[in-house]
């Protein structure tokens, strides 16, 4: 009798369905997957794989099917793998470098005409995929996830001094215009601009410095040039006239609350894991110069494998002469978006946070949201992005920790406030 149970088992999984809806979508988009006719209770290893240039991520984790043969992952529990407990994207967000990876390998998308290629199989019993050499699947299927929506136009962008890449959503128009940029890595990254037009915004991915002709160094960067990009994309005839929205992290943050302070231009601001102070460099705008707090390498703390903490290797801002370097966010009439996680070791994002916050209630001002995330670190990236224990950066090792359910909960947060307040000027006439 067992002998012949286990030639029936076989012969149910050979026969073995995954079902993954919708098999095509944005990577914000969650993804129902399936498991069908397996043996009941039989176990099963879920394992997914992506490739991006030479860069290979991997996840998997185990499942036990249900009496009629079934895995329905998002009513299901992970058993164990990369991930526990029951969660409909957890393939997506813990997947890790492969072996043989450098550590700290972050996946970014660089070719946003491009789909992200998710390999999605499913393996007799439960095993350790990171270990396994390309063990035998009882079947396959492959999952396209987009930055860019179809129809989403993206023009580079060569104006003048300002370099990046505006992406227009279908449609006439016009749509509500946003800024969009990253930190003191520099260059240009532009997924996350992709990704907002495909959600209806008009975006301007704008790069600053170490990307083509622009400067070399964040040190000869000014204020001018996002003012010059504030002007030129509400000038665009799809984008409407009456203000723009910005998003930034981590550097760019401290740009975009600069921008809020002095631009009329601008209808909202989100800052993410950023300071409340001007960093590393004076910023020129106009006929001033806005003074930095210093960066004091002393103050960075190595791990024993090497990598650096460096939340503290800011200038102290509440005395002299780093307090004169704060950004005077009290000045500003737009809404200002602050998106901190309680575990960042890059920058103490919640403290800069409320130091801004606490200058703008002094002056009786009410336009500011803090979101703040327990266990959650410097990269907070759009939803379902593989988890990032460290980093490395051109500057330094960095080691922020990141929490996909503060990626979900703000970037729908996120997109919330810009539709209510870049799309409706008047709101900001009364703050």
């Amino acid at each position: 009798m067992l002998h012949i149970a286990r030639i029936q088992f076989r012969k149910m999984s050979s026969q073995a369905r995954l079902l993954v809806t919708p098999a095509t979508a944005l990577v914000d988009d969650k993804v129902d997957i399936t498991v069908e006719r397996l043996a009941p209770r039989q176990p099963v290893t879920l394992h997914a794989r992506l490739l991006e240039g030479t860069a290979r991520f991997q996840s998997y984790a185990h499942y036990r099917a249900d009496d009629t043969g079934r895995v329905v992952v998002a009513k299901q529990p992970s058993l164990g793998g990369l991930y526990t407990g029951v969660d409909q994207m957890g393939l997506f967000w813990s997947m890790q470098p492969s072996p043989g990876q450098k550590p700290g390998l972050r996946l970014r998308k660089k070719d946003v005409s491009t789909p992200f290629l998710v390999d999605l199989s499913v393996h007799d019993g439960h095993l350790d995929m990171m270990e396994e050499q390309n063990p035998a699947a009882l079947v396959t299927t492959r999952l396209e996830r987009w930055y860019l929506g179809k129809g989403v136009k993206r023009i580079p962008l060569r104006e003048g001094r300002l370099r990046g890449a505006l992406f227009l959503p279908p449609g006439e128009g016009p749509f509500p215009g946003v800024i969009d940029m990253f930190g003191s890595t520099g260059g240009f990254a532009d997924y996350r601009s992709a990704l907002l037009a495909s959600r209806g915004f008009a975006t301007l991915g704008l790069a600053f410095f170490g990307y083509e002709d622009l400067p070399n160094d964040m040190s000869d960067v000014d204020l001018d040039y996002f003012e010059e990009a504030a002007d030129w994309l509400l000038a665009h005839p799809k984008v409407q006239g009456h203000g723009v929205g910005l998003v930034g992290t981590s550097k760019a943050g401290e740009i975009v609350q600069a921008m809020a302070t002095y631009m009329k231009q601008v209808s909202a601001a989100v800052a993410i894991s950023s300071y409340s102070a001007v960093s590393y460099a004076p910023l020129p705008y106009k006929d001033m110069v806005l003074p930095c707090a210093r960066w004091m390498a002393d103050q960075i703390v190595f791990t024993e494998d090497g990598f650096a903490n460096v939340q503290n290797q800011l200038e102290d801002i509440t005395t002299e002469p780093g307090i004169h370097a704060c950004i005077q966010v009290e000045k500003s009439h737009c809404p200002i978006m602050f998106v901190t996680g309680e575990d960042d070791i890059n920058i103490p994002s919640v403290f800069h946070a409320n130091k801004a916050i606490a200058r703008m209630k002094a002056h009786g001002k009410t336009n500011y949201t803090l979101l703040k995330y327990p266990g959650t670190g410097h990269l907070i990236e759009p939803p379902y992005t593989p988890h990032c224990g460290f980093y490395f950066h051109s500057a330094f090792r960095g080691v922020p920790k990141a929490h996909t359910a503060a990626q979900e909960d703000s970037w729908s947060k996120i997109l919330d406030f810009l539709r209510k307040n870049v799309d409706k000027c008047e709101t900001r006439s009364k703050l």
